[in-house]
């Protein structure tokens, strides 16, 4: 026989299990969201500093000669 309290206790663990789920499946989007974005800024850091060295600073040099 289930006592009204076990149903209880089985409901909030099973409320529990649901939340920790999720909270896991936040935690991994986060995650990747934080790495690309991670990997995305050195690429666009390298390009911009590529540009510098390749077109803006010659293009000013040659502006002062």
């Amino acid at each position: 026989m289930v006592t009204k309290m076990s149903e209880r206790a089985q409901g909030a663990t099973e409320y529990l299990l649901m939340l920790g789920a999720v909270l896991a499946l936040v935690a991994g989007i986060v995650a990747s969201i934080f790495l690309a974005s991670q990997t995305l800024g050195s690429n666009v850091g390298g390009q911009i500093d590529n540009v510098m060295d390749n077109v803006v600073i010659p293009s000013l040099v040659g502006a002062l000669f």
